[in-house]
């Protein structure tokens, strides 16, 4: 029987990620064949749910200490970062702007992430090119580097999808934000704080090494609220998704033409 302080400093994080881990997959499978609203950015976001929650995975076998009973979980091909915050910009566009059409100059994004793919993929079929702490401080797909660009790349994304949300508010010219953009706004905004308190706790464990010579990870709090940032962050992701879903099976239920709901429905 586990006792009060294993409950809280374990046992509840981890159902915790497990439920999210779940949801987003469930959510993130749903996407794929909503009927309502444009199919690529559907997919994009369905994407960027069962990537976040194959990360969350990750973050859990890491929190529970599997990772140091079993080794070579550390380098299982499902941490997906830097696919995060592109996946989110691509659907927040391609939603505001359905008649989008990709060009080869939005390769320029993807370059980070499908290089992390590729690493990983790469040590997991290959043990000999694995470092032997796993991650390392230069490495920009696993490591002190990756998790700059990753707490860098949350904000610019979610900047550059705001510019593209106040663009389409004025072009469509209308006081009150039509049901697609405030949901858009309201994601972008939780989104946006979650990741400063995950950016605040990375930062607080960079400087604490660095200068004080400090490991906070070795601290059940930092470890609690780490783990806990970035399942508050992946459960708003499901929450938005949940809400796009059940407001798009309602305007299929009202009969709404193909044409005007592909221009209200989220």
């Amino acid at each position: 029987m586990p006792t009060a302080s294993q409950f809280l400093e374990v046992y509840l994080p981890a159902i915790c990620m497990v439920g999210t881990l779940l949801t987003a997959g469930v959510i993130g499978s749903l996407f794929f064949v909503k009927r309502s609203g444009d199919r690529r950015a559907n997919a994009l976001y369905g994407t960027l749910l069962i990537l976040g929650g194959l990360t969350q995975l990750h973050f859990m076998v890491d929190f529970l200490g599997w990772m140091e009973s079993y080794p070579s979980w550390r380098y299982q091909p499902i941490y997906y970062s830097l696919w995060l915050p592109v996946l989110l910009f691509f659907h927040v566009k391609v939603s505001l702007y359905p008649h989008y059409k990709f060009r080869w100059t939005d390769a320029k994004h993807l370059a980070l992430p499908t290089g992390q793919v590729i690493y990983f993929l790469a040590i997991w079929m290959v043990p000999d090119w694995r470092h032997p702490t796993g991650r390392y401080f230069y490495n920009p797909f696993y490591g002190g580097l990756e998790q700059m660009l990753y707490l860098a790349g949350w904000p610019l994304y979610v900047f550059f999808s705001y510019a593209y949300l106040r663009r389409r508010r004025k072009q469509l010219k209308k006081r009150s934000l039509p049901r697609l953009l405030w949901y858009l706004r309201k994601l972008l905004k939780g989104c946006l704080l979650f990741i400063l308190v995950y950016g605040i706790l990375a930062g607080a464990d960079f400087l604490a090494f660095k200068y004080l010579h400090a490991d906070l990870r070795s601290r059940p709090w930092y470890g609690i609220g780490q783990s806990l940032s970035f399942t508050v962050l992946l459960l708003w992701l499901c929450v938005y998704g949940g809400q796009v879903l059940v407001w798009g099976r309602r305007l299929r239920l009202m009969n709404i033409p193909e044409e005007q709901r592909q221009r209200i429905t989220p």
